[in-house]
């Protein structure tokens, strides 16, 4: 890693950190300012998740705005594990409820578990979100971030397959964890 993308990650990682500090404390309205509209909703017909290239990582999954999606390794096969504060960094990949979502070329197994008045998008079982932090198309401020014992993962289809989607599964770690990742602790 260069001494640039250390400090970037460094960076980041603060950030990430004040965020969940304010969440946990209350905070909300510093989130706010940086709450995005529902991720990856869309209207019937339109394309919910694609993948697409990224230098680091390979194919990773996006939504149809390009805001790339992860997954938990505290999620169990088609059941979300991120609640309360940790929802207001990490919001779920959602569709309005009576729609299914769609996925662009190569995006299989797509499905859907109750989220309030919406269903959060599932990829072979594995629930998506994506990331407050990243605030353009392409970031993955996001990938290897620690929440407790447990880390976030950019959705790739080498860490989601169909033969990690078992009970209580967790996507496999193939690849670098790279971005700005690494620690966090948070705690949800």
């Amino acid at each position: 890693m260069t001494p640039i993308a250390l400090q970037r990650g460094r960076i980041g990682t603060r950030l990430a950190r004040m965020a969940a500090a304010a969440a946990v404390a209350g905070g909300l309205g510093a989130l706010a300012l940086a709450a995005p509209s529902p991720a990856g909703a869309s209207s019937h017909g339109s394309t919910t998740v694609k993948l697409t290239s990224h230098s680091g990582y390979g194919k990773i999954l996006v939504t149809s705005s390009g805001m790339s999606v992860y997954v938990f390794t505290a999620d169990a096969a088609n059941k979300s594990n991120c609640t309360g504060a940790c929802l207001s960094l990490w919001p779920p990949v959602t569709v309005k409820k009576g729609t299914k979502p769609t996925g662009g070329p190569g995006v299989q197994h797509l499905g859907t578990i109750p989220d309030g008045s919406k269903l959060q998008v599932t990829w072979n079982k594995h629930p998506l979100y994506t990331y407050t932090l990243d605030t353009s198309a392409g970031m993955v401020n996001g990938n290897g971030v620690m929440a407790g014992s447990h880390i976030w993962y950019v959705a790739t289809s080498s860490r989601v397959t169909s033969s990690s989607s078992g009970s209580g599964s967790t996507p496999t770690t193939a690849g670098s964890s790279g971005g700005s990742g690494g620690s966090g602790g948070y705690g949800y």
